[in-house]
Parts: C-alpha cells; structure tokens; sequence
C-alpha cells in the first residue's frame, strides 16, 4: 500500500522506479500474493476502504503493509478493525532501534505528514534520548552533517527513497560508518515470521551477534524464538516494571539489572545490547524463556489481563501510587511522607510490604489490591 500524498511533488521518472521497487518488493515475497492498492493519505478512512475493496475481491489477506510512517494508534485501529497484522515503516524503525539500542539513526521521510507523524511518535520509539533523527527527503542534503554528531545509520521511509538506494548510497560513499537500511528485508522478516504458531517458546537460534555500538568490549545479538509471543508481551509488561510496552507494534523493551537493553518483538525475535559476552547472551535466551513460559502459563489460566490494568500501569507515577496509600504520613516505611514513600516505590527502591497499615489494615484493602496488581511480581 503506497502514499500518494503530494504525489506533484514526485517527477514523473520516479513512477518507473516505484514499480521496479514494488517487483522487487514481489521478488522478495515470492512465497506470498502481492497486491498493490494506491491511497491518498495515511488515514483510517483511506486505508480501512482500500483493505475492505481488497478484502472482498482476494478473499483472503494474510498482512498488509502500509509504505509510509502511520504512528502506533492507526495500526492498532486497522489491527483491530480486520483482525490481521497491519506493517508500516514505523515497524522498520523500531526493528533496527531494536537491533542498535545506542547506535542514532536517520529516518527520512517524503511528506511533511508523515514527519509530523513520526516527530509526535518517536520518543516512544527511542532507547535513548535524541536517537532518531527525523529527516525530510528535500534536506537530504544534511546527512553528512548529521553523521558528524554521530548519526550513522540511514533509513529511507517511503517507496520513492527505497527505489533510490544505490544513488542513495553513492552519496553517502565518503562516511564510512554510515549504513543505509533496506525496509524490505525487514517486511520480509515480518512476513515470514507470520507461520510461527502462537504458544510456550522451548528454543531458540542466535542469527547474529555484532560489536556493541557503546562499549567494543561488549556485543549485541540478534535471536529467533520458535513461536509467536505477542499474546505473552502484555503479561511481561506487567511483570518487569522497567519496561515500555508498544501494543499497536507488538513490541517490548527493558532493561535488565545488568543494564543489558532488551527488545522482544511479538514475532519471536529478541534483539539486545550492552551483553557481556556470547555466554551471556545465551543465558539471557534462558532467562527470556523461562519467563515467557511462565507469562504463558498465566495466559491459560487466568486470560489476558484486563485493559484497566494496562492502562494503570501505563499511567504508573508518584501522583497516581500517593492517591492509593493511607497518606498517613506515619513513619513506619522509613520515610518522612507517604508521597517520599510513592517515589521510592515507583523508583524501585522500596517495597509495597514496607507500607504497614495498607497491609494490615481492611479499610484500605482496594487500595492495596490495586497496588498489589502493579507492584507485586505478576509471575
């Protein structure tokens, strides 16, 4: 599915060129059907429509893929409204986020829509602050001066810039770190990874292990589970209370106590950063699975958690976890008030226990359940 917003803008050579990329992009999915549907714009109505017409005359569509930057909210509405899986560049940019948690990245874009788009969602998108630069196609000429701060990874976020890679990268022949991305071999992944059954991970195969970005002395790796995990994420999301959940994407990030950064994407694939060594990264494989078996087991026990939960733990902060204590302001945590007390919780540097009258006390039970519910280890 392309963009044609501000199509005038596009010489007409350019047309060439996209349907060259589009057979490639079919080349690249040879084991799957491709239709092309064109849309004016990247919004629900324009989209939802163009899938519907597709719907009634392929009868069945196993994912579509958007080539321009929606933001998490459309996916997780179209997701919701056709019950497929729904991609678009900002998976691509979450991908490699993932797979370089300290590395900077470029995403240029073709439209000023879709860079206001991506500027509202990106640091949501971000391991670290400032890492993804966005950039609109027409100052492309900035690049070299964005590698000097030490942007170095380049990914073009429209199917125009896709079917100009290699005079992209003839620009770009003089910075020797700079690495341009390629969307497609991401969707690629995306698509096949669509086979994996949903269930309980019992191995894994390590695809690739790289030099940390950060530290040289240490490395990132890049790993495959053997099944879909994107009914477990939420579960996790609730149980590591250092983590980002991205529902609409199927993605969850977390740091570990080692300040290892994890990002577990629905489809099975685990990227990390900041690991010692291959033997940790093997144990962190372990780990991941262990703990994925046991979000599993809660699945079939007690269902996915209720969506007040999610969003009460989205909301978590001081203010929110003050409002369910006693506000007693009695001592027995060890702190002078119970808004000092909500702080250290929310930090992780105290316990809920600590609270004594929330604990011993009936009056204040719905309180407690309800922080029990955010604070006490879900698995």
């Amino acid at each position: 599915m392309r963009n044609h917003e501000n199509s005038a803008d596009y010489p007409k050579k350019r047309v060439k060129a996209c349907k060259e990329n589009w057979e490639e992009m079919t080349l690249t999915l040879k084991d799957f059907q491709i239709e092309e549907v064109e849309v004016l714009n990247l919004n629900e109505e324009e989209i939802a429509n163009a899938v519907a017409r597709t719907y009634v005359a392929e009868q069945n569509i196993k994912a579509v893929i958007v080539l321009g930057i929606t933001g998490p909210l459309l996916i997780k509405k179209l997701k919701k409204i056709f019950g497929i899986p729904f991609l678009s560049f900002d998976n691509v940019i979450l991908s490699v986020v993932g797979r370089s948690p300290l590395a900077r990245v470029v995403s240029i874009v073709s439209t000023f829509s879709e860079e206001k788009t991506l500027l509202t969602y990106k640091a949501i998108y971000e391991f670290i602050p400032n890492q993804i630069y966005v950039l609109n196609s027409k100052d492309i000429g900035e690049i070299p001066q964005l590698y000097r701060r030490g942007y170095h990874i380049i990914i073009p976020c429209s199917a125009e810039l896709i079917s100009e890679l290699e005079s992209l990268s003839n620009r770009l022949k003089g910075l020797k770190e700079a690495s341009i991305e390629n969307p497609l071999s991401y969707f690629k992944e995306e698509i096949c990874s669509l086979n994996l059954a949903k269930g309980k991970p019992s191995t894994y195969k390590i695809e690739r292990i790289l030099p940390c970005i950060a530290d040289s002395s240490k490395i990132r790796f890049i790993a495959q589970l053997d099944v879909n995990v994107e009914d477990l994420l939420p579960i996790l999301y609730l149980h590591l209370k250092r983590s980002n959940y991205l529902e609409a994407l199927d993605t969850l990030t977390f740091t570990t106590d080692k300040e290892e950064m994890i990002t577990i994407y629905g489809n099975g694939r685990v990227c990390a950063g900041k690991v010692k060594d291959e033997s940790r990264a093997k144990e962190i494989l372990l780990e991941l699975i262990d703990l994925l078996s046991k979000a599993y087991n809660y699945l079939s026990q007690h269902g996915s958690p209720p969506v007040e939960m999610l969003e009460a733990r989205r909301k978590l902060n001081p203010n929110v976890v003050y409002n369910h204590l006693p506000k007693l302001n009695c001592g027995k945590c060890e702190e002078k008030s119970c808004f000092t007390f909500a702080i250290r919780l929310v930090s992780g540097e105290k316990k809920l226990s600590e609270c004594k009258p929330l604990i011993e006390e009936e009056k204040y039970r719905k309180n407690r359940e309800f922080l029990e519910k955010l604070f006490n280890p879900l698995l």
